[in-house]
């Protein structure tokens, strides 16, 4: 199993990183322009794992790690999960079940939420008249469906690794934001005369985030190839990535705050927003130890 890129799926990826870098930059997650999801739509992320555009496993999770870098809107998940799945196009919103009723994320202009519903991928209809308000997650909404809805389920396992491996690929993406950014600051932040990166606890805090992110990538890039594959082993793989991803998330979004120091906490500046998106991610197709600790096929 080959797990390096080919040219074109790094010139893919590169393509992502240089757009989002220029129209969907991170400092701006607290407040995306309205024509932003028209924008996605018109780049192809939206659609892009539909059947029709043939596009494999391990390219999605390239691309994907990419969007979450800059915390890209998370309804990207859910209607990518659509597009190839269900007979919806165009936005989905992000469903999570909680004990009474139903969360949606990114909910604006939406009709129909994918998400984890008991234990099972399933879709909902959204309610015209139903209120959104800013999330924990500062780069997104939320929305609850009192009721319990009729749930249209997706009867596929497949579906459910799917969504588990673009999270997955979104938690990675995080976790490199968070270790970029604490080592750029590292270089820019000076104490007695020199930049803070030159102090040994800085190097072993920002030499841990680089080696999280880099066993969550290797282990998300086996896993988008098993499930491409069609290996046995596939959902532990897929399973494991979610993991490991999940704690390089949250890990490097607290050591980020650390190296900033006290600003990094602060409204203005941005490390506090890859820990949030680190924390919403979590719950989303969370990784079961049964699926870990399972008898091997």
């Amino acid at each position: 199993m080959d797990l390096t890129p080919d040219e074109d799926q790094m010139a893919l990826q590169t393509a992502t990183n240089d757009w989002c870098r220029a129209h969907m930059p991170l400092a701006e997650a607290r407040s995306r322009p309205e024509g932003l999801w028209p924008q996605l739509e018109m780049m192809g992320w939206v659609g892009m794992t539909a059947p029709a555009m043939d596009l494999d496993h391990p390219t999605e999770a390239l691309v994907f790690a990419e969007l979450g870098r800059f915390l890209a809107p998370v309804a990207l998940l859910s209607s990518a999960v659509a597009a190839r799945w269900t007979k919806f196009d165009g936005k989905v919103a992000l469903a999570l079940a909680g004990t009474d009723n139903i969360r949606l994320f990114d909910s604006h202009n939406a009709t129909h939420a994918l998400g984890l519903i008991d234990a099972n991928i399933g879709s909902v209809n959204i309610d015209a008249d139903c209120e959104t308000r800013r999330s924990l997650d500062l780069s997104t909404s939320i929305a609850h469906l009192q009721s319990n809805p009729p749930v249209e389920t997706i009867n596929d396992p497949r579906a459910g690794l799917h969504l588990q491996l673009l999270v997955a690929a979104f938690s990675v993406g995080c976790a490199d934001a968070a270790r970029d950014m604490a080592a750029d600051y590292a270089t820019l932040r000076q104490q007695f005369d020199r930049p803070i990166g030159w102090f040994q606890s800085l190097k072993h805090i920002c030499s841990d985030m680089a080696v999280r992110a880099a066993v969550a990538r290797s282990q998300l890039y086996y896993a988008a190839c098993a499930l491409q594959a069609g290996e046995s082993d596939a959902a532990f793989h897929v399973t494991a990535a979610k993991r490991l991803a999940d704690q390089a998330a949250l890990d490097n979004g607290r050591a980020n705050i650390q190296v900033h120091g006290g600003i990094g906490m602060t409204d203005e500046a941005s490390p506090h927003l890859c820990l949030k998106r680190a924390h919403l991610l979590q719950f989303l197709a969370p990784a079961e130890s049964r699926v870990l600790l399972a008898d091997s096929p």
